[in-house]
Parts: C-alpha cells; sequence; structure tokens
C-alpha cells in the first residue's frame, strides 16, 4: 500500500497555511489566547485538508483479482453446433469463479450481444442461439467493446471463441491496443468437422472494353473436396454458356471466353451447382464490364406492342432502343446504369415495386441519367405515381385542381383492421387513405369505414374540403380482432346513397378470410345504383377468388399484392382513375409555350391533333415548352440532380397519337426530346480500373490525351451510390502522373455504382472543360463470411501472441494468475478529505463564536 496524487502541483497551496497563521495573529477576534490557538490550528488543518483533496490523494493498494469476458462467436461461418460448445465452455468457466473471479458472457458477429453480465455468480440473461442472419464476424468490435466494458480494479481477460474468419476490422490491431491496457488477449477454437464446400471467388473482368473486343471471363472455384460441378455463365440474366467440370480439392482456374457483349454496362454472374457443397450462398460471382458503344435506352410499355412506335422513330434517327412491358423494369442501379435515358410509356406504379421507382430517382438525381414519362390511361396521377419518387423526380405535380365543370366524385374507403393488419400494414393502409383524401377537390366527397368483426366510423361521407379533419381521424385507426367484410359493405353502401355526386366508388382493402356475407348481392345493388367497387388484396392469407369477384360484380378492379408499400399508389390510381378530372379525352393541337432546343427546326405548324391527354401541373422550376389548349403542360422539362427528366402528358401510340405516329416530325421531336435529357457520357483517354480486396474497393483512374501525354491536376468528383442508394463523396487523390486513386467501402452485398466526373479549366477565361464523365460499377456477390473453407487458426494464434495471452486456453489458465502478477487499484479519498474539512470548518466557526473564557485553559489575556 501506498500514497499518491493525481494533481501533486496543487500540493504548492500548503505554502498558504503560514499565511493563515500570520493573520490569525493579529487578528482583532475577542478571545482567549488559548481558544484563538485552537482555531488556527482547526483552520490550518481544514486548508491542508482541501489542498490535498485538490491534489486528488489517492490510496493504492495491489489486486490480483480477475475479471474475464468469454466472446463467442454466432456468425454464420461457425459451426450448427456452436450455441452447445458455447455453454460447455461457459460451464467450465463459471466453475472457475469466485469472490476474486468473475466473469461475463458476451456473443458476436456484426454486433455484439450480452448473455451474462460481469459477476463472480452470473446469470444468464437470455438463451444461447444462433441467430438467423448474422454474416459478418466483427472479432475487432467485439474486443474493443469488452475492454471499454472491464473494471479498473482487477486484471483483466478477454477470451475470444471463433473460428477466426473476421470479415470487418482488425482484430489483431484490437488485441494490441487491449494489451497496452493490461489486457491479455485467449482464444478457443470452435471444434469443427470437415463440410463438402464449393465457393467462386470474385469473377475476374474487365472493368473496360472497347466495343467489338473480345475478352476473358474468369473466375476461381475452391473445394475442399474432389467433386463434379456445373457452372453456368449469365449475361444480363440470360444464359451464354455451360461446363461440366470436374474439381479437385483446393484451387480450380476457369476460363469462358466472350465475344459478343453488347454496349454499355453489362453484368456477367457465374453460378456452380456442385455435387457436394454446403453453403449455397457462396455459389456465385459477378462482375460489371463497360463496353464502349452509341448511347442506348430503355423503352418500358405497359404493352410491350405498343413501344415499337416509339422504339421505330428513335431507331430512325440513330438513337438504339430496347423495349420491355412495364413488369421488366431493371432491379438493380447497375442494370439502369447501361442505359443513357429512361422511358416510361403508359406504364402504371402497380407494375413497379416502391425500391423500383427509388432506384430510376436515384439513376437520375446521382448518375445523371434521363427519364421521360410518357401518358396514357395508366400513368402520371391515373398511373398512381402521386407521392411517389418518381413524382418528386418528375418536372410536373400528378395532383391538379380539377375544373369547374367536372363532375364530382364519392369515394368511400373500407379498411380492414383486424389483428393480422398491425404493424406496416396498417400504417401503409393509413398513409393510402390520407393520400386518397389529399387527391380529391374540394368539390369531392369521402368516407372512411374501418372493421374487424364490428364496423367503425372514422370518417362520416363529407365534403374533402375538411382535409384536415378527416386525416386526422385517419391516423387514430389501429389494428385488432376478426375480419367480417359484409357489414361494413352495407354500411358503405347506405353512406353512398346519402351523397349526390356524378361518381360514386368504393375501395375495399383486406388481407384475411371474411366470415359469410351475401357480398354479391350487396355488390350487385351497388353496381345497379351506378357504385364501383375495387378491391385490394394485401398478403397470401386472402380469399382471392371472393374478392376478384367482388371487383367484377362492381365493375370496378382487382389488385392483389404481397408488399404493403405499393398500397398508397393502389389507392391514389383508383381514386384518380374514378374521378376521371385528370383525364382528357377530346383533339387539341399542341401549342408552343416556350421556344426551347427540343422543340425547335419542327414545324408545329403542321403538327397533326393529339386526342387525350393527362391533366398535371407544372413545378415552379419547370421549363414548359408544350402546352395544350387548355393551357395544361403538354411538354416540361428540368434538371433533377446530376440528370434531367421530362413529362409528355399525352401518350406515344395509335391511341391518342394514332395521326402523331405518321406525322413526319413524330421521330424528329422524339429524337429530340431523348438527346436532351439522356446521359452525357466522356471517356476517352480515360482507363479505369476498379479492384475489391476484403471489405474495400479501389478505384484507379488513368488520364492521357490525344498525343498520349498524362493529363494532370484535374478536378476529380466520384459520386459512390451504395446498395442501400446512399450516396458517399469519395475522397480522390492524384498519385502519379495522370492517375488518380480513391478507395471506398463494401460492406453490403449488391451493386456499387461510380459517377466519375473530371475537368478542368478552359483555354476561354471562366469556363469549364469537361475531360470525363462516365459511369462504372462493381458488384459484390455474397458477404465475405462465405469465403472461407475451414477456421482461421493463424489468426487465434496471432491474438494471443501479441496479447500475452494464449491459444486454445482452457478456463483454468484463463483465471491464473502468475507469480508477482497483479493491478495497482487507486482509491480516491477526496470526498472523505473534504467531508472532515467540513465538519472541522463548523467546528472552527464553534470555536469563533462562543465564549470559551469560563472553561479552564481558555481564561487568560482578551485583546479589545
Amino acid at each position: 500500500m501506498k500514497a499518491d496524487f493525481e494533481s501533486p502541483y496543487l500540493l504548492g497551496l500548503i505554502a498558504a497555511i503560514p499565511v493563515v497563521m500570520l493573520v490569525l495573529r493579529w487578528t482583532l477576534v475577542d478571545n482567549p489566547k488559548m481558544q484563538r490557538v485552537l482555531s488556527a490550528i482547526v483552520r490550518c488543518i481544514v486548508l491542508l485538508l482541501l489542498v490535498l483533496a485538490l491534489a486528488s490523494f489517492l490510496w493504492v493498494t495491489k489486486s490480483d483479482s480477475v475479471s474475464t469476458v468469454v466472446l463467442a462467436d454466432l456468425s454464420d461461418s461457425v459451426p450448427e453446433n456452436a450455441p452447445q460448445q458455447i455453454s460447455n465452455y461457459w460451464n467450465s468457466v463459471t466453475s472457475q469463479l469466485s469472490s476474486k473471479r468473475k466473469a461475463a458472457l458476451w456473443t458476436f458477429a456484426a454486433t455484439n450481444d450480452v448473455i451474462a453480465p460481469l459477476d463472480s455468480t452470473p446469470k444468464l440473461s437470455k438463451a444461447l442461439k444462433k441467430p438467423t442472419q448474422a454474416s459478418d464476424t466483427a472479432i475487432e468490435r467485439a474486443i474493443v467493446n469488452a475492454w471499454q466494458s472491464m473494471p479498473a480494479d482487477s486484471l483483466n481477460r478477454v477470451v475470444v471463441m471463433s473460428d477466426g474468419n473476421e470479415t470487418v476490422g482488425n482484430a489483431v490491431a484490437a488485441a494490441k491496443r487491449a494489451a497496452s491496457h493490461g489486457i491479455k488477449v485467449f482464444t478457443a477454437n470452435y471444434k469443427t468437422e470437415p463440410k463438402d464446400e464449393v465457393l467462386l471467388e470474385d469473377l475476374i473482368v474487365p472493368s473496360e472494353v472497347k466495343k467489338g473486343q473480345s475478352f476473358a471471363v474468369s473466375a476461381v472455384a475452391q473445394a475442399s473436396t474432389a467433386t463434379p460441378a456445373t457452372f453456368t455463365l449469365y449475361r444480363d440474366g440470360f444464359k451464354i454458356q455451360e461446363k461440366q467440370i470436374d474439381l479437385k480439392a483446393g484451387p480450380n482456374t476457369l476460363n469462358f471466353q466472350e465475344a459478343k457483349a453488347k454496349e454499355g454496362l453489362v453484368k456477367y454472374e457465374l453460378r456452380v451447382k456442385a455435387a457436394k457443397d454446403f453453403f449455397a450462398d457462396n455459389n456465385v460471382a459477378s462482375g460489371i464490364v463497360h463496353v464502349a458503344g452509341e448511347p442506348k435506352v430503355l423503352i418500358l410499355d405497359r404493352d410491350e406492342r405498343d413501344g415499337r412506335f416509339l422504339a421505330r422513330a428513335l431507331e430512325a434517327e440513330n438513337i438504339r432502343a430496347e423495349i420491355r412491358e412495364g413488369k421488366g423494369m431493371p432491379g438493380s442501379l447497375d442494370e439502369l446504369a447501361a442505359y443513357d435515358a429512361i422511358i416510361f410509356s403508359d406504364v402504371p406504379a402497380t407494375d413497379l415495386t416502391v425500391r423500383q421507382m427509388t432506384l430510376l430517382r436515384s439513376y437520375v438525381e446521382d448518375l445523371g441519367g434521363g427519364f421521360v414519362m410518357v401518358g396514357g390511361q395508366e400513368s402520371f396521377g391515373l398511373g398512381g405515381y402521386y407521392r411517389t419518387a418518381l413524382e418528386d423526380a418528375l418536372p410536373v405535380r400528378m395532383r391538379s385542381e380539377k375544373k369547374k365543370d367536372t363532375p364530382s366524385l364519392a369515394m368511400m374507403l373500407i379498411i380492414d383492421r383486424s389483428g393480422s393488419m398491425e404493424g406496416e400494414k396498417i400504417q401503409f393502409a393509413k398513409e393510402a387513405a390520407i393520400a386518397t383524401v389529399e387527391v380529391l377537390s374540394d368539390r369531392d366527397y369521402v368516407g372512411v369505414l374501418t372493421f374487424d368483426t364490428e364496423v367503425f366510423t372514422v370518417a362520416e361521407m363529407q365534403s374533402a374540403a375538411n382535409k384536415a379533419g378527416i386525416i386526422q381521424n385517419i391516423e387514430r385507426i389501429d389494428a385488432g380482432g376478426g375480419t367480417a367484410m359484409y357489414p361494413p359493405m352495407v354500411r358503405g353502401h347506405e353512406m353512398l346513397q346519402s351523397i349526390p355526386a356524378a361518381f360514386k366508388h368504393c375501395i375495399i382493402l383486406t388481407d384475411g378470410v371474411s366470415q359469410p356475407g351475401d357480398f354479391e348481392g350487396i355488390t350487385q345493388t351497388m353496381a345497379g345504383e351506378q357504385m364501383t367497387v375495387s378491391t385490394v388484396a394485401v398478403g397470401t392469407d386472402i380469399y382471392a377468388e371472393l374478392l376478384q369477384n367482388i371487383a367484377r360484380w362492381g365493375k370496378g378492379r382487382y389488385y392483389q399484392t404481397t408488399d404493403a408499400h405499393d398500397i398508397p399508389q393502389i389507392f391514389t390510381k383508383e381514386t384518380m382513375s374514378a374521378s376521371r378530372s385528370s383525364l382528357i379525352e377530346e383533339p387539341f393541337l399542341p401549342q408552343v409555350f416556350h421556344d426551347d432546343q427540343v422543340i425547335r427546326s419542327i414545324d408545329w405548324k403542321s403538327a397533326p391533333f393529339l386526342f387525350g391527354y393527362i391533366v398535371t401541373s407544372p413545378k415552379p422550376t419547370a421549363n414548359v415548352s408544350l402546352l395544350t389548349e387548355h393551357g395544361d403542360p403538354l411538354y416540361a422539362s428540368w434538371r433533377f440532380g446530376l440528370g434531367k427528366a421530362a413529362a409528355f402528358t399525352s401518350d406515344a401510340k395509335n391511341r391518342w397519337a394514332a395521326d402523331w405516329v405518321r406525322w413526319p416530325g413524330f421521330g424528329q421531336f422524339w429524337a429530340q426530346v431523348v438527346r436532351d435529357v439522356m446521359r452525357t457520357t466522356h471517356s476517352r483517354g480515360t482507363e479505369t480500373t476498379i479492384a475489391m480486396k476484403a471489405d474495400d474497393g479501389h478505384l484507379q483512374i488513368d488520364n492521357t490525351d490525344e498525343k498520349g501525354e498524362f493529363l494532370n491536376d484535374l478536378r476529380t468528383v466520384v459520386q459512390l451510390v451504395k446498395p442501400d442508394l446512399t450516396v458517399q463523396s469519395l475522397a480522390v487523390k492524384q498519385t502519379a502522373p495522370g492517375r488518380y486513386e480513391a478507395n471506398f467501402p463494401t460492406t453490403d452485398i449488391g451493386s456499387y455504382v461510380l459517377k466519375v466526373r473530371q475537368s478542368r479549366d478552359s483555354a476561354d477565361a471562366g469556363k469549364e472543360e469537361i475531360v470525363s464523365d462516365y459511369v462504372r460499377a462493381v458488384t459484390i456477390s455474397y458477404k465475405p463470411e462465405y469465403r472461407h473453407l475451414s477456421p482461421n487458426e493463424p489468426l487465434l494464434h496471432a491474438l494471443a501472441d501479441v496479447s500475452g495471452g494464449k491459444y486454445d486456453a482452457s478456463p483454468a489458465q484463463v483465471f491464473a494468475v502468475e507469480k508477482g502478477e497483479s493491478v495497482s487499484v487507486r482509491k480516491r479519498l477526496w470526498p472523505w478529505l473534504v467531508g472532515i474539512a467540513l465538519v472541522l470548518f463548523i467546528a472552527d466557526v464553534a470555536l469563533r463564536r462562543l465564549d470559551l473564557g469560563g472553561f479552564g485553559g481558555f481564561s487568560g489575556q482578551r485583546y479589545g
């Protein structure tokens, strides 16, 4: 035991004690001399105690108590019986505990979970079991969190029980840092039985090739044992080659030759099926190649045959076009990036997922792509795009003010609020009801009912002008109960009967099977009174036949979705279709409003009639080039992020544009529209390489001019769009003549798309010269967790070696204390010192205030 101070320099304040004595020597206090001397002594002691407290007086002892945190790996790569092995090891640990030995049990994968808190008699707070999805092994994070939580008054140990296959972080560096804090790291390996396993390492493809150039697609297949396997190579989802190979144990190299790659970003995917294989997740490897070529446009049409009018017009103007049905919308950002512009022609929002719409928005905003929405009876507001990511990207709003001569609509919403709707379903149902109220005009009417085994009136049939009150009531809807759909239909019919609207429509939303009722009778009664009925089924546990029949009897539409996110689009689509206020079907001639480059050199005086359009309203910064005769936007465009979006509210096929498709200006107009919005690409003299390593990617850009000389000091901006569509700006450095490099994280499965833009000052003062502007992509096929065929014992040895621990240590070895091994326990005494000083201060006050002259020993001469 010994004394110490945290702030010894403050001990210099002790020099103030003689000053206090001198002051008291000439004090005028009229007390006996001995009383004043005692007061002075007390004050000096108080001052001494306060100085010791300020200097943080410490009482230092030695402790050989041991605290141990067992970190048990439960990631996907550990054995299935890992929980049982952990339990056995933990039982051995707890048998070693005593008053001087404490232990805690944590499990970890990507994050940590405390199973038993640090104690000499720890209790498990939850059962040990492998999580359903734990595809990362973050040993570093587990070690750091463990030593940061350990007490300062004991010898601290960490036991890492793992297969050592770390996928995130640097565990050895963490063990070194732990050792610098006096913590030893011990390791224990799982006992495993060999598994038959085949995995594909990264697909090796060039980042970019020239048009028509052949190249190799290769990969390495690792096998734990000899086995026959089938390898299938896909290009953009289509099978192009297949090989049967007898794999030997160890690495096996495969090569495919590709000579017919189409232009743009092309995704290659290699899949393997082996006779002896355990994990399926690591049986795929992907790579993306940029094939230089002419710009390409993707046309999505509700009916693929109708897309031919637009595709032929563009191809006649030397623009390559690919046609797909609306449901064929690409499902990843790298697939979208293969096109320079995307055109939607009469595609309803219900043909897309919410994620696909978000992807398309990111394609325009973050990658500089072009997007055009073309009208039709299933487009814009009628297609359900109100309050979607695509409405954000477009230069027009889907909701417009209803014309005075437009008939009114009475909308009845009947929403299932049974117990199965709880959670995400009821939330999106409420959002859909709110969106419905918002798109209705003040001249319309709306009522809202919910049901379980009873009927609840959320909003009586009333004017939609009371939007705030109706929305407030909708927000209070909750879920609970059974499903009885017939009574609310009867009540909804009664409410619609009370309103003299021109159009009356009912939407019924449910996710279950209803109790019996006369559904055909009530629906046909409603249809007989000119009330239409549509049904929306959510999930798979539904009575689809009944709901389809109700929609057929009610002359409405039937929708089925397994994704609750789709509900708002379905409701707004139904509402705007029933309202008919957005649909104008009458002949009109386009009116030039703003002389833009996109409409120049076209003889608009010879333009034929269009026979219909969708009413929209322009956003404040939209550039409206063409109007209808009613003053509504016909063609509008704007800059959205790095890209450009446009809206053409009539169609481009033989319905509203039946005369236009035969007009000579049809092809010229659409070619100018596409060229105006499409992404511009410059990459001549630029060579791009993307390399992957662990959970990081490395981008290398080499720039030369026409003479082969290096281009230096370029302003290089690289935007990384991650699989979750978040955007990160990369720090790019010039590392050599003409070479620019950047690193980026690749911790998630999916495509990483990079938008590269390089520029320099132009010879014209104040202007910028674009050197390169292009998109590249790389894909991560599966988590690094599945890249290992066996435990990583060298890592486990390294963790123990750098920290003074032991590999494959028993609990007895973990708790063993070497001779002379102890930790200093520093106890701060300042609270005690301050407390004693306060007591003595009160005593000093008493000495100065009380007259003790009558007591023996205190009588004496007084000064006054």
